[in-house]
């Protein structure tokens, strides 16, 4: 496989993968999970270690699988804030929130 055709298939992954965590967040209410990060609560952290122990399982692999890819925490959290307009500002504005939420990610991908 080619390099360019690996970038455009970890870019797919990480599109899917980011999909599946905001559709989630925002069911768990979009204005709670802000007041949390605006107390620098991690957004990502919360609702991934407070899934269902089925999708916690799942949603671990396919992080671990991502990051074989060669995905990167930083490509997964530029996604999430592309995807998620509400929350960019929080992340971009704040470098020590969004090395929280990368050490969250590395934590979950980690544990279990």
């Amino acid at each position: 496989m080619s390099e360019l055709m690996k970038g455009s298939a970890r870019r797919y992954l990480v599109i899917k993968a980011v999909r599946k965590i905001k559709e989630e967040i925002e069911k768990a209410g979009l204005d709670n999970l802000k007041l949390l990060a605006d107390k620098g609560v991690s957004i990502v952290g919360t609702y991934l270690e407070g899934c269902p122990p089925k999708e916690k399982a799942g949603y671990r692999q396919e992080l671990r699988v991502l990051l074989r890819m060669g995905a990167t925490y930083d490509m997964i959290l530029s996604e999430l804030a592309r995807q998620m307009p509400v929350i960019a500002p929080i992340m971009e504005a704040k470098p020590e929130y969004r090395r929280s939420e990368v050490q969250s990610l590395e934590a979950f991908a980690k544990g279990g």
